[in-house]
């Protein structure tokens, strides 16, 4: 193995580590390290990251569905990702006459209020709590309006469904319990990842000698995150975790709207 492989392996394994404690791809991380290291441009960035994503929600996905305890609750996962599959084409027939600039303003105070949230709050406890859950038609109803919600600003704003996903089921459906919620965002992203994998694919720009080796970290990366996820405790500091990432996107979009501005000035 090349040193270039091994690099993206080793970084591969920590974002899945990352993105399955606190349930997202991992896009986020992937996409900047390919584009300004590896000096792709940003589809082609974006198309090679998808091969991280993948590997995360799979291999994340299926050690939940595997442990004695798992709290993946598919009459959630059903509704969310037909919202999302939904959303998706929505989202890319709205981001030809979106305002960029506005959007990205609304996010930054829903991201900054969100992540500041999760950060000072108690959390949501790691597992259901009785009596609090929906009845199931109601939890599939806000399941499924979260899924094209998250869906639609993907593509619009360039962010991971789990971005929105995570913290939107985490405050309209606590009673779910974090464990299930995160379980939920990234058994969505199988199904999102997939679709758009196979559009890139078509249009032949995912560079696979830098996918194939941050996919393979990812599998690995993304056991260990899950098997971590369910010790005593860790399900809170994986919300801290996503508290924090949504700060840190906050600030990115507050960036890039003054960015607009500038340009528009």
């Amino acid at each position: 193995m090349t040193s270039r492989a091994l690099l993206l392996t080793l970084a591969g394994a920590v974002i899945a580590f990352i993105g399955a404690l606190c349930g997202i791809g991992g896009g986020l991380f992937a996409v900047p390290m390919l584009h300004y290291m590896f000096k792709l441009d940003l589809r082609a960035s974006v198309a090679t990251g998808l091969c991280l994503v993948g590997a995360t929600a799979y291999s994340s996905t299926l050690t939940e569905w595997w442990r004695e305890d798992s709290t993946l609750d598919l009459m959630v996962v059903g509704p969310l990702s037909l919202g999302a599959l939904l959303g998706a084409q929505l989202g890319f027939r709205l981001s030809k006459s979106f305002d960029e600039r506005r959007l990205k303003g609304v996010f930054v105070v829903v991201l900054l209020i969100a992540g500041v949230r999760m950060l000072v709050s108690d959390g949501v406890p790691s597992m259901p709590v009785a009596g609090a859950a929906a009845s199931v038609v109601e939890q599939g109803l806000v399941a499924a309006l979260i899924g094209v919600g998250a869906g639609t600003v993907a593509p619009l704003l360039g962010i991971g469904g789990g971005l929105v996903v995570v913290p939107a089921l985490m405050f309209a459906m606590p009673g779910l319990g974090g464990l299930a919620v995160r379980a939920a965002s990234l058994a969505v992203a199988c199904v999102t990842s997939a679709r758009s994998l196979q559009l890139y694919r078509r249009e032949g720009i995912i560079r696979a000698s830098l996918g194939g080796p941050i996919a393979l970290g990812a599998l690995a990366g993304a056991v260990a995150g899950v098997h971590t996820v369910h010790l005593p405790g860790m399900s809170q500091v994986g919300q801290r975790v996503m508290g924090a990432i949504l700060l840190l996107t906050a600030a990115r979009f507050a960036r890039d709207v003054a960015r607009l501005r500038r340009g528009l000035g």
